[in-house]
């Protein structure tokens, strides 16, 4: 009796080649470091404070739904967010249990300085490569988003 696992549905040495390069490429990203970019921040606290930037109004609702996080992991995370006055929340008149959460002055400035050291370190990464070549990777990552 053979065992198949739910999990396969490609070929070995396709789902091997995507997890290889899933490794490749988060290790030259440096997402795997506690604190991504040299920050108090991790990738999932870096990603909501994207968002709420990105928003700038939203409920944790739709943080849960949008990033699909898990609903007490984000509620942690808003808090301590909350705790160093990096966001503001107020109750939405519609649902005094759901509020409305934004970014304050300070959580402003900790997203601006993540968001200056991503630029740079992505265009350390790109000045290395010849013309021809950015231009070859911009476009397998313009296809690999098209087609996932």
């Amino acid at each position: 009796m053979t065992t198949q696992t739910a999990h396969s549905d490609g070929p070995p040495d396709q789902v091997s080649t995507v997890r290889r390069f899933s490794r490749f490429y988060t290790r030259q990203i440096g997402v795997l470091h506690e604190a991504l970019l040299d920050s108090e921040f991790s990738l999932t606290e870096a990603r909501v404070l994207y968002e709420l930037n990105e928003r700038g109004n939203t409920t944790a609702a739709d943080l849960v739904r949008d990033l699909n996080l898990d609903a007490g992991y984000l509620s942690r995370l808003l808090r301590k967010f909350e705790t160093k006055r990096l966001i503001a929340r107020k109750a939405l008149p519609s649902d005094a249990r759901q509020s409305d959460i934004a970014l304050t002055a300070k959580g402003k400035t900790a997203f601006a300085e993540l968001d200056g050291r991503s630029h740079e370190q992505i265009s350390g990464l790109l000045a290395g490569l010849e013309h021809r070549d950015k231009a070859q990777l911009l476009g397998a990552m313009a296809t690999i988003e098209k087609l996932l």
